[in-house]
């Protein structure tokens, strides 16, 4: 299994999780936010080994780090 698999649904889920909500009702999705494919995109295809791809969603600083780990502040 490719460690980036499911990396949007993880990102969804970690936020959810942080809010105590059910992943379905964060509005607005995500992909109204940041267009996922290229947040994939850019982790996927980086050779850095240091690596943060850092977003905002609904007040929260979302950072994807090159081990495919997402934190959610």
């Amino acid at each position: 299994m490719n460690k980036f698999e499911n990396l949007i649904p993880q990102i969804v889920n970690a936020v959810a999780e942080e809010e105590g909500v059910e992943p379905v009702t964060l509005d607005p999705p995500l992909a109204e936010v940041v267009d996922p494919d290229a947040v994939e995109r850019v982790v996927e295809d980086s050779t850095a080994s240091d690596l943060e791809v850092r977003f905002a969603y609904r007040g929260h600083d979302v950072v994807v780090d090159d081990s495919g780990r997402v934190q959610v502040n």
